[in-house]
Formats: structure tokens, C-alpha cells, sequence
């Protein structure tokens, strides 16, 4: 009987790790995505003060967006777009053009701050608010609501205002759902997806704002109607400062 009694006990503490093995993979998983997770922020932390990275500075030509002496690199070293001295001035329209593999997208990126590889300084009024809308938008999972206002909060604008602005890009189907909790951007076509980025674009109404390809996923008479629409909206607006990037 004691034999059988020790038997069982070691068999059962053994057996521990058979049933348990999914829970100890589980995580095992969990511990290996948090210390890469670390590494890629401490890795990201340091790319501002690496050698030759791209400054971000404050403009000192009033309300212009100005380019000094920039060079904009692939990780690699490789360079990809240069300007020696360029601005972006008030109430102006650029559209940038140039193949495919260009660096178009990533001179946006340099100019938001999210691109350090490079040489040269990026001069961003202080007080100036930029927008940037790639080809595909970024929607946080939750209500509708919240994914069109992002980076604000939901209650920043009132539900009303938000779905004439759904109506104005043409999704007022979408107005009955603001409340709605879902991954947005599995739910909606990436053309409506645009039209919600564009949404969002009309109710922050930025000083700058840059589009890259935001409109790619709709057919021209689409884009042209929307185009008036920001120009009618934004760059008429009171706040002064009309400077859409156009895409290539």
C-alpha cells in the first residue's frame, strides 16, 4: 500500500508537467514577445541621438514648413531623396510626383518625425498641427465614433457633427453606427476606409496636411469631389493655413 501510495504521488506531480504544457508555452510565448518588445523600444529610443539622424526643429520662417540642407537614407545608408533648401509656405498646394520606390511616402515620414534616418533638419512651425493620411488610415478597435475622431476622444465631437461629416465623404449609411464596437479596419472596404480618413481629416481640420495616396481606393470623380471638399473646407478655414501635400 505504500508503495502503491508513493507511486501515485510521484506519477501525479510528473504528470504536472503533461497537462500544464500548453499553459508554460502560452507563457513562454508571452515573455518572448515582452523582451523583444523592450528591445525594439530601447532600440527605437536610441535612433534619435544616432549619428547622422534627421533634427527635427522649430521653424523660424513664421508659418512655413522648411527643408535645410536634407537627406533622406534607407536604414541602410542608402540615399533616397534630397533637398538642399525648400519650404512649404502658407496657402500653398504641392503635389509630389515620382516612380514607385521614389521615397515619396518616406519624405512624409521624415517630415512627421517617425523617419530619423538621414542628414539635415526639418524646421515645423511650434504651434503648427500636421495630419497624416497614408493610403491605408489607422482606426483603434472600439465604436465608430472613436476610429473617425482618433487621436482625439469621442467626446470632442458631438455625434451630430460627426455624421454630417460621414455624409459629406458619402458613408451616411454609417451614420446609425457610431456606437458600434468592431475592428474598422477589417470591416470596411479600403475605399471607405480612405472616405473615413478623409473624415477625420475634415473635422480636425489640420494646418497641414499631407496625403499619401489617401485616395488611391476611389475612382476620379470620387477624389475630385472630395479634393473640393477639403479645399472648400480646410483651406478656407479660419485658422489661416491651407498647405495639403498633394500625392503622387
Amino acid at each position: 500500500m505504500q508503495t502503491a501510495s508513493a507511486f501515485d504521488s510521484v506519477q501525479r506531480a510528473l504528470s504536472f508537467f503533461v497537462t500544464a504544457y500548453r499553459s508554460l508555452a502560452e507563457w513562454r510565448a508571452v515573455i518572448a514577445r515582452l523582451d523583444g518588445f523592450e528591445e525594439a523600444i530601447a532600440s527605437a529610443a536610441a535612433l534619435p541621438t544616432a549619428t547622422g539622424s534627421i533634427d527635427i526643429v522649430p521653424s523660424t520662417g513664421g508659418d512655413n514648413i522648411e527643408l535645410r540642407q536634407l537627406l533622406v537614407r534607407l536604414p541602410n545608408g542608402s540615399p533616397l531623396v534630397s533637398a538642399d533648401s525648400f519650404s512649404i509656405r502658407c496657402h500653398e498646394r504641392i503635389l509630389v510626383t515620382g516612380p514607385s520606390g521614389a521615397g515619396k511616402s518616406t519624405l512624409f515620414r521624415a517630415i512627421a518625425g517617425i523617419w530619423p534616418f538621414g542628414t539635415g533638419a526639418i524646421a515645423i512651425p511650434s504651434r503648427a498641427t500636421l495630419m497624416m493620411l497614408p493610403q491605408r488610415p489607422y482606426f483603434p478597435v472600439g465604436s465608430l465614433k472613436a476610429a473617425i475622431v482618433y487621436p482625439a476622444e469621442p467626446s470632442a465631437y458631438d455625434s451630430e457633427r460627426v455624421g454630417n461629416t460621414l455624409a459629406s465623404v458619402g458613408l451616411s449609411q454609417l451614420g446609425s453606427r457610431l456606437e458600434e464596437e468592431a475592428h474598422w479596419n477589417r470591416m470596411l472596404s479600403l475605399g471607405e476606409q480612405q472616405r473615413l480618413g478623409l473624415a477625420r481629416a475634415l473635422l480636425h481640420a489640420p494646418e497641414y496636411l499631407f496625403l499619401d495616396e489617401a485616395t488611391a481606393s476611389l475612382d476620379e470623380a470620387s477624389e475630385a469631389t472630395l479634393y473640393g471638399l477639403l479645399k472648400q473646407e480646410i483651406a478656407g478655414n479660419d485658422r489661416g493655413l491651407d498647405r495639403p501635400s498633394e500625392h503622387a
